[in-house]
């Protein structure tokens, strides 16, 4: 049954969407953490879709231009990759391998987490943005549903997240993780 219904959405994903040109971005967050399977993609499935990605011959956007890039005409389709909230299951088991393969990335941090258990630390964040393909991204400092909070929260919530980036990397994170990551989760 199962089979039959991905055949199915499969079928009309590429009947639907084939053609669609721009970029699709793909979320992320746990892997090989069976114990949280909402969230978490077991490591030879990540890879297998990497595969499925490079065998259709698209390519991998690299988020460094995105915001001069985003309103140019979209003459091709490419894949953007995104890891949210930095676990250390993402360090450990799909970080060696995006990087092997030079795979860009955004890396969506909430601040609060950093450096508890099963999230990653300041020292691991800083080892990966010294890479020209991995791009850190701000996805608040409590990980809230900012929509819900009242707007003094929002905003001190969004200035102390702004203030640990800064401490901890010398800047502030251009990319910014909004409402959308409600929208696909892998």
């Amino acid at each position: 049954m199962l089979f039959s219904f991905n055949s199915k959405a499969e079928e009309k994903n590429i009947k639907y969407y084939s053609d669609d040109k721009g970029i699709l971005s793909l979320m992320y967050h746990r892997f090989d953490e069976n114990k949280y399977p909402s969230t978490n993609i077991q490591m030879d499935i990540f890879k297998k879709q990497i595969k499925i990605i490079k065998n259709l011959k698209y390519t991998f956007y690299d988020p460094k231009n995105l915001e001069e890039n985003f309103y140019t005409p979209k003459i091709e389709k490419k894949i953007l990759i995104t890891i949210d909230d930095a676990f250390s299951s993402f360090y450990e088991i799909a970080w060696p391998y995006l990087k092997k393969e030079k795979i860009p990335f955004i890396l969506f941090v909430s601040t609060e987490s950093v450096g508890k258990n099963g999230y990653m630390t300041w020292n691991q964040i800083k080892e990966l943005e010294k890479e020209s393909a991995v791009y850190i991204g701000n996805h608040s400092h409590s990980h809230s549903y900012l929509v819900d909070l009242k707007n003094k929260e929002f905003i001190q919530d969004i200035d102390t997240s702004s203030s640990l980036f800064k401490e901890n990397l010398g800047y502030n994170p251009i990319f910014f993780l909004t409402l959308l990551e409600n929208i696909v989760h892998l």
